[in-house]
């Protein structure tokens, strides 16, 4: 299933990686999850194995693409208790660099590509979905830049601050929101009434969402001050 090759031209500041570790108890799991991750992304992405860490590759794919990337990966690996983190730019060179020191092993899908007709298909919501743990959903490490205005006029000022999370992504009809803890179907609900599209949880540090939202506080009285 594996082979070392040579990879020190994969990964440039202009890509992204995203970064999945399993648990110690799925360490086993994850060569098989891998493989499934290869056959459903792109021919121009790579996907390493090393140990307990699957990452994978993604040349000339900006923070945003990265995102849409680990939303389609999360519902690859429902067999196995992991955390998943995205990064770009420097941050993702400086990972790729430590992993490629360590021997990090290429991982082939084990059966002929399809490629897929559009780079990174749109995960639907399911409004039925069953609530699950927070250390269950995507872990966003950081963010390389505060969420733009116009993402942030997605979601109410007021609904962010009453449950403590921040619009950090979206794509088509779909809103990935920031949260320290996952929101309960109720709150998602409601969620998807104001704003109109699908809602999509990503877990990250309560020190990011307090940052973001005295960015936004910020931005607000910055734009509503008299001229």
């Amino acid at each position: 299933m594996e082979d070392v090759v040579d990879t020190s031209q994969t990964i440039d500041e202009c890509a992204s990686l995203v970064c999945i570790t399993a648990s110690e108890e799925c360490a086993s799991a994850l060569p098989r999850a891998a493989q499934r991750v290869r056959r459903n992304i792109r021919r121009s992405d790579t996907v390493f194995l090393l140990e307990r860490i699957c990452a994978i590759i993604l040349p000339a794919t900006p923070f945003q693409g990265a995102q849409a990337v680990a939303r389609r990966v999360s519902t690859l690996l429902v067999d196995i208790d992991y955390e998943l983190q995205v990064f770009s730019g420097q941050s993702a060179l400086s990972l790729w660099q430590r992993l490629q020191f360590r021997y990090a092993r290429v991982v082939s899908a084990g059966e002929p590509e399809v490629e897929h007709p559009h780079a990174y298909p749109v995960v639907e919501w399911n409004a039925e979905r069953e609530s699950v743990p927070a250390q269950s959903i995507p872990y966003l490490a950081f963010l390389a830049n505060y969420p733009p205005h116009r993402l942030l006029h997605l979601l109410p000022y007021e609904l962010a601050c009453r449950y403590r999370c921040v619009p950090v992504g979206a794509e088509r009809a779909m809103l990935t929101i920031g949260t320290s803890q996952c929101l309960d179907e109720s709150v998602i609900a409601h969620m998807q009434e104001v704003t109109r599209r699908g809602i999509f949880q990503v877990r990250c540090e309560v020190s990011m969402i307090d940052d973001v939202l005295r960015y936004w506080q910020s931005a607000q009285e910055l734009h509503t001050a008299p001229l």
